[in-house]
């Protein structure tokens, strides 16, 4: 075989491995070609078919040339402005956009300042008014009874109060939708994950802020990603805040404030609960005058809960069991409650002690 056969021989054996490759892009190729061919014979029969045909042609490779060269660089330019790497995160700025919105705020964090200090009033202002206007407002920020909150900590070498500055973006946040008019409450919508995310999302529209979690730092204090939803990384964090936002573990708001409990007779009881090291406590005053006959020691309740996906789940048994006076539990269970709720706790504290069936 010659020189110029091999070099056919290898072009086309290059060129099906390229279509072969391609084989979706080659096969819609083909039938737009197909189509195409058969429009223009079945327009030959048309009066000044040749000029109508170059007409046509002319104009539509007038107008590729002018998507090419003169609409294309700016729509690239744009994309590439919209891309850029902050020293840290700029809460003022973020309120200014924040306020502008017209479609959608998302945040996806552990806590955020934004709920403290000297920016809270400034946010939630912004929060109100684009709330007025139905623009839609997700949050998703960590349970802080979930293990992630004390490995969030460790990074930070015990210096944040990391479950303390959640519990009170989430008291922020519970008071400021609860004071909310109806009308404006149904587009608020608070979540809260129990898994560590791998990035922090601040998104306003079609513009995204994403940062990483740095040992010994806070995120606001690390390099900021300035993005867009189509870009890689803009598409990588809306898929974790989808992923996270529908999680069977992830819960509403009001579910991190109250427990339903269910006894035997189908009676039902809602009421304040802290979790301490998988033990639950129940703030039991209600319970408690419900049953003053029967007595509430060993009486079997069972809690009923549910998800960010609306399932109703109804646990295993428990027992409900009074703490005594002197118990050491008792000092424990209140001092979770009060850091919790925020408040001096003077209530009847139970355990629930899970149960056999």
């Amino acid at each position: 075989m010659g020189e110029g056969s091999r070099l056919r021989a290898k072009t086309a054996n290059f060129f099906v491995a390229w279509v072969q490759r391609r084989r979706y892009y080659a096969i819609i190729a083909a039938a737009l070609i197909v189509v195409t061919v058969g429009l223009l014979f079945f327009a030959r029969s048309l009066s000044d078919y040749g000029k109508n045909l170059s007409l046509n042609l002319g104009a539509d490779l007038i107008g590729t040339i002018v998507v090419l060269f003169l609409i294309a660089p700016f729509l690239t330019k744009a994309d590439r402005l919209n891309e850029a790497v902050l020293d840290r995160f700029n809460h003022r700025a973020f309120i200014r956009q924040a306020a502008g919105a017209r479609h959608q705020i998302k945040i996806m964090e552990l806590w955020t300042d934004l709920l403290q200090g000297g920016y809270q009033d400034e946010f939630l202002a912004a929060l109100k008014e684009v709330l007025s206007r139905k623009v839609e407002v997700r949050i998703l920020l960590l349970d802080p009874d979930a293990r992630a909150a004390e490995q969030r900590a460790d990074d930070l070498l015990q210096q944040t109060d990391v479950v303390d500055n959640i519990l009170d973006n989430l008291r922020v946040l519970n008071e400021f939708k609860r004071d909310l008019p109806e009308h404006m409450r149904k587009y608020l919508d608070v979540r809260i994950y129990s898994a560590l995310p791998p990035v922090q999302m601040y998104r306003v529209d079609d513009h995204v802020i994403v940062s990483f979690y740095p040992v010994n730092m806070t995120s606001w204090n690390a390099a900021q990603y300035q993005t867009s939803p189509q870009a890689q990384l803009g598409q990588f964090v809306g898929t974790k805040f989808d992923e996270l936002w529908d999680a069977r573990s992830t819960r509403w708001l009001d579910q991190f404030w109250s427990l339903v409990l269910e006894d035997e007779q189908g009676e039902r009881y809602e009421t304040r609960f802290v979790a301490v090291d998988e033990q639950i406590y129940v703030s039991g005053r209600k319970i408690v005058e419900r049953n003053l006959r029967s007595g509430i020691d060993g009486m079997p309740v069972w809690i009923v809960d549910g998800n960010s996906k609306g399932e109703v789940h109804r646990s295993r048994r428990y027992l409900l069991t009074p703490l005594d006076q002197t118990s050491a539990d008792l000092a424990v269970a209140i001092d979770h409650f009060n850091r919790k709720y925020g408040a001096t706790h003077q209530d009847v504290i139970l355990r629930l002690t899970s149960s056999p069936e």
